[in-house]
């Protein structure tokens, strides 16, 4: 199976009075395209902050730190959204073995890692590594574009997900216009979700190379 790494493209942001997602702080992220399947590499190490120590602490207790990443696919310069898709990892040592314990909730259940350290746990925890994010067949494939990008809202210990997504929705998502009318209502009845700790980032952009 080939394998092949994406080209990088370079684009302006815009500044509007509530953030679009292409005016968000840009992430370098690497992607790839295995067989149908687009994939994305991406680092959030800030989830967790060094000098945090109430927030290590727990994790040292025993007690579960949830990671949530809200996953958003869109074509840069038009209002369609290609897909959407949600992340969920859990981390905290494990008093008994004595081990970092850092889990992934998949298609056919938990997926479970152990490390000896924590800043290993928490690198592995805070890392999104080849995941998924929409068939190939959906995207165009030119060096000029169509380019696209990756909006990703990660959170630490959410406390409201009423407004946030959940799922794969593989190009059966609504329009660019309501998604972000959709956004704009969350935020005038106050009811984005929160959490411990939140990034919201936009990843490079990035297209697929012809065949």
């Amino acid at each position: 199976m080939k394998r092949r790494r994406f080209l990088l493209g370079v684009v302006a942001l815009h500044a509007v009075s509530l953030v679009r997602p292409e005016a968000l702080p840009i992430k370098k992220a690497v992607f790839e395209e295995v067989g149908n399947s687009v994939l994305m590499t991406l680092a959030v190490p800030t989830l967790f902050r060094r000098g945090d120590k109430e927030s290590l602490a727990s994790i040292d207790s025993g007690f579960d730190t949830t990671l949530m990443f809200d996953l958003r696919v869109w074509q840069l310069g038009s209002r369609t959204l290609l897909a959407k898709d949600r992340i969920t990892v859990k981390v905290r040592r494990d008093p008994w073995r004595k081990t970092y314990v850092v889990r992934e909730r998949t298609s056919k259940g938990w997926a479970r890692r152990e490390f000896e350290e924590r800043d290993a746990a928490l690198a592995a925890a805070t890392t999104l590594e080849r995941v998924r994010l929409v068939s190939a067949d959906r995207l165009g494939r030119n060096e000029s574009g169509p380019y696209y990008f990756v909006e990703v809202l990660a959170l630490r210990n959410p406390l409201n997900l009423s407004t946030t997504e959940t799922g794969l929705d593989d190009g059966r998502v609504g329009s660019r216009d309501l998604e972000w009318f959709g956004q704009l209502v969350d935020v005038l009845a106050g009811e984005r979700a929160e959490a411990e700790e939140s990034i919201h980032i936009r990843t490079n952009a990035f297209y697929l190379l012809p065949r």
